[in-house]
């Protein structure tokens, strides 16, 4: 039975560290658009992190299997630049959302200018 159990959770840290390592790829560095890719992949990262979380709540970690060891190492080390590449991302969002705020501010300056300019036009 220890088999079967390692085998299927050799599976899930496999396809979580696929799904990771498909993230980096694809958003490290990158700075933060809000769009509906990033959000998906978030979503999905969620998801595969949830799986993995429910998997470590066992006794994965008295494993003896290398393979699973190993995939787990691996995990490890994803989850420490996960953390990373969020704060980076977490960074860019703060930014984007500065710059948002000071163009709105512009915008109702701009708009507030025009009604004045109507009333005493």
């Amino acid at each position: 039975m220890e088999c079967m159990n390692d085998r299927a959770s050799l599976e899930l840290l496999r396809y979580a560290n696929a799904s990771l390592r498909r993230f980096f790829q694809r958003f490290a560095g990158v700075a933060v658009s809000g769009g509906d890719e990033e959000l998906r992949a978030l979503l999905e990262l969620h998801e595969v992190l949830e799986s993995v979380g429910a998997l470590l709540d066992g006794p994965l970690q008295a494993t003896t299997n290398r393979e699973v060891r190993e995939a787990l190492d691996c995990y490890h080390q994803n989850l420490v630049r996960l953390r990373h590449e969020l704060t980076i991302m977490e960074g860019s969002a703060i930014a984007c959302r500065v710059g948002l705020d000071s163009q709105r501010q512009h915008l109702y300056g701009a708009k507030a200018w025009c009604a004045a300019a109507l009333a005493t036009g």
